[in-house]
């Protein structure tokens, strides 16, 4: 017979393969989480050769000198000896010349971080002159701190007034320009009343400008900051101090044809105040003429059309269009003939050629891209992605051929039409266009986003996407992130989700980090996860997500008891205690919750570890709560002994016992050896201190008594319930009784006992169905009645 094993090897060698034998008799093991071990076939290659080694996972990408000042702010907070002054201020200027060189801003959690190695250097570092950062590193700090991310901002505030103020201190030179970006900053973050007041300071004493250019520079630098302000009351609403700050632009000439008519027309606009959006269009001399620019017509149009003013947008617009405006303005009438006349493709088609021909020898006047865009925008407002399409095809009629915008708006409506054929074919004519400012990004994202969702598998058309960027070295968003590791999770690609963090997660601020911390919790909450699924995505999050919060971590570790995987759980209890920040560590209710899971588990070894963490926990001030959990999970690893002395704890606190203790004891007296008779005296107790008695009290006293043999004083106790306590007997009272009582033969005589005076309930016990246990008594199944 001829040898497929020869065959195979000579195929092997001659492509130059290395051959590789799997050995059923040698295995290697891999620890698991607890002290498990798992079995991989070992593989070793003929002569010796070196497999391909495992892939590591990718580092952290950070911006050049964020680490040291991470390093820094997490020596201050633990209290420990900061890197050398030096390497910090050495690291301030690589990430400022980092983010100069790329035009990026910072985020809210990054302005931190810039703001306390400031804060730190200008305290620490006095011997170096400037204490290590110079003017010029300063202005681009400050220069970069004003390209500011969507959201609050107030660090980015503080950390540009010190700025700021250090160059002030220093006389630096061209000290308006400065103040443009702090003002810039300033009433982006709701702080325009400051900003004014700077302003008013600066025309006050005029900061230190060139000599040669003072005079030129002087006007534009007051128009510039006028502006500012005045758009920064506008985004606050703040109409009074809006009217005081256009007063007096006007008053001192500083364009009162542009500045303040355009910003508070828009204003009012926004504010649909009808009156006074058209008392201010109409203050400007230049009003309904062809130099009215092409923002401040969409903004008419915009508000023409929510506020039903479409006779006076259209008296507007008719001055303009008698007078052949420019070709901004005429992409604009288009829109308005479009969207506010309800005139369709063919209408605007006429529209251009009209255009074209009160035009003959003007070439600037004719339709492109910008034009099609703009009209696309109007039908994607409508929702409109058909006509869409229609508007792209028009533009092809006069040869315009689609731009990068137009490929970006394209696969956003395709997207959001479920056409994602189409949204692939638009990305791909993407490819080829120049994009400024990575103006494709959130349209690509929605893409990702889009594919990931769907059930149908498009899993290589995210990954090549994704891989596009990567090579960009642009970010992805949040969102994205958690639908790709949502996608490489459910594949069990554990690698590419740990690649996909750490590419991205130290560019987020804390909630968008929050936002992807949630997705993998829910992942992990998801009992169509399997566990070591979910015990990779926990060590993944605890490694890349270090601020993750006590209650989210405790989260984690309820899932892991409730998948009754003590050990698992139990090392997530450990990971938070052997956290190196305080905040991060277990609180009360960590405790409380942990040897609560450990009962669920009835895990000796892992209650008698987390219980001598508790005692070495100096923070943890025991009350009432936490004696309950450990008596309960005293209870059921079955040391009825060791769960009474926390009743004797919480009897001599000065909190006291609640209903829960109560349920608690008797459950351990019936675990406990003659633990009838603490439960006895508990119960007389309580009858001489005429506690209330609850029915989840007096089943476990019924059940106490039942566990240690006492039959004939438990069926009293039932019989008498309702006379003594109101307690009428219920399923549950007899079934718990039924299950607590040692042998079957105990159990036969309450089952005729009950049958007599309680048939109808015991009709109801028999529903519930029972279990024959391995020393062979039989129990019924009370979880089913506990579930309904």
């Amino acid at each position: 017979m001829r040898s497929q094993l020869t065959r195979s090897v000579f195929l092997r060698l001659l492509s130059n393969k290395p051959l590789v034998f799997r050995c059923s008799t040698r295995f290697s093991l891999r620890l698991t989480p607890r002290y498990g071990m798992q079995r991989t076939s070992a593989k070793r290659s003929l002569f010796g050769f070196s497999r391909k080694p495992p892939r590591e996972p990718r580092a952290p990408e950070l911006a050049p000198g964020l680490s040291k000042m991470l390093d820094l702010n997490k020596m201050l907070k633990i209290g420990a000896r900061p890197p050398p002054a030096s390497q910090i201020s050495q690291a301030f200027r690589s990430y400022f010349a980092y983010k100069d060189h790329n035009k990026t801003g910072l985020n809210e959690l990054q302005a931190g971080h810039v703001l306390r190695t400031f804060e730190y250097l200008q305290k620490f570092n006095s011997e170096e002159e400037g204490f290590g950062l110079p003017n010029e590193v300063l202005r681009c700090a400050l220069v970069n701190i004003a390209i500011l991310p969507t959201g609050n901002g107030e660090t980015h505030s503080r950390f540009a007034r010190a700025v700021f103020q250090e160059l002030r201190e220093r006389k630096a030179k061209a000290l308006h320009i400065d103040l443009k970006y702090l003002v810039t900053v300033l009433v982006h973050t709701g702080n325009t009343a400051e900003a004014m007041s700077l302003v008013e300071e600066f025309l006050a004493t005029s900061y230190v400008l060139e000599k040669d250019t003072r005079k030129e520079n002087l006007a534009k630098a007051k128009r510039n900051l006028f502006s500012l302000v005045m758009k920064g009351y506008a985004r606050e609403n703040n109409e009074s101090e809006l009217l005081k700050v256009a007063e007096r632009v006007e008053a001192a000439g500083l364009g009162p044809g542009s500045l303040s008519h355009e910003t508070m027309t828009s204003f009012y606009a926004s504010r649909d105040d009808v009156p006074n959006t058209k008392i201010w269009f109409d203050r400007n001399p230049h009003a309904r003429s062809p130099t009215t620019s092409k923002e401040l017509m969409s903004t008419i149009l915009s508000f023409s059309i929510r506020n039903q003013e479409l006779d006076w947008c259209k008296a507007v617009f008719r001055r303009i269009l008698d007078k052949n405006p420019p070709k901004p303005a005429w992409d604009v009438l288009f829109q308005w003939a479009s969207g506010a006349l309800g005139k369709g493709v063919e209408d605007v088609d006429r529209m251009i050629d009209f255009m074209i021909k009160h035009n003959p020898e003007d070439e600037s006047v004719r339709p492109d891209a910008e034009t099609i865009n703009g009209l696309v925008e109007l039908a994607m407002s409508a929702q409109d992605s058909y006509l869409a399409e229609r508007y792209v095809a028009l533009g092809k009629k006069y040869g315009i051929q689609p731009n990068a915008q137009t490929f970006i708006l394209q696969l956003n409506y395709r997207v959001s039409a479920g056409d994602l054929a189409g949204a692939q074919t638009a990305y791909d004519a993407l490819q080829s266009e120049e994009v400024e400012n990575h103006a494709d990004l959130p349209a690509i994202n929605k893409y990702i986003r889009a594919l990931c969702s769907l059930k149908v598998n498009h899993y290589e058309r995210a990954v090549s996407i994704c891989s596009d960027l990567d090579e960009r070295n642009i970010r992805l968003e949040p969102d994205t992130v958690s639908a790709m590791c949502l996608l490489h999770l459910s594949r069990g690609e554990m690698n590419d989700v740990l690649d996909m963090l750490q590419t991205n997660t130290f560019h987020y601020t804390l909630p968008e980090r929050a936002r992807i911390i949630e997705t993998f919790v829910a992942f992990c909450s998801d009992r169509k996860t399997n566990t070591s699924d979910a015990w990779e995505a926990y060590n993944m999050l605890r490694t890349v997500f270090q601020e993750m919060p006590v209650n989210i971590r405790t989260t984690m570790m309820n899932e892991f008891f409730a998948r009754k995987r003590s050990d698992m759980a139990c090392h997530v209890f450990g990971h938070m205690r052997q956290h190196d920040r305080k905040e991060f560590r277990p609180v009360l209710q960590t405790y409380i919750d942990c040897f609560r899971g450990i009962a669920l588990c009835k895990d000796k070894e892992c209650l008698d570890m987390v219980h001598n963490m508790f005692k070495m926990d100096s923070s943890i001030e025991p009350n009432t709560k936490l004696y309950n959990s450990l008596m309960m999970a005293y209870t059921a690893c079955e040391e009825g002994d060791r769960a009474l002395d926390f009743w004797h704890d919480i009897t001599n606190s000065r909190e006291g016992p609640s209903y829960e203790s109560l349920e608690l004891v008797f459950k351990a007296c019936q675990e406990q050896s003659f633990g009838d008779r603490t439960a006895k005296e508990v119960w007389a107790k309580m009858r001489r201190m005429e506690i209330e008695v609850t029915r989840e009290v007096f089943i476990a006293y019924v059940c106490a008594l039942a566990g240690q043999g006492r039959m004939e004083e438990s069926k009293e106790l039932v019989e008498t319930a309702e006379k003594d306590l109101g307690l009428k007997p219920d399923v549950l009272t007899i079934g718990s009784f039924y299950n607590a009582l040692p042998g079957q033969n105990r159990k036969d005589l309450v089952e005729e006992w009950a049958k007599d005076l309680y048939p109808d309930i015991w009709a109801e016990l028999e529903k519930l169905g029972q279990r024959t246990m391995k020393e062979g008594h039989r129990l019924f199944n009370m979880k089913k009645l506990a579930s309904d």
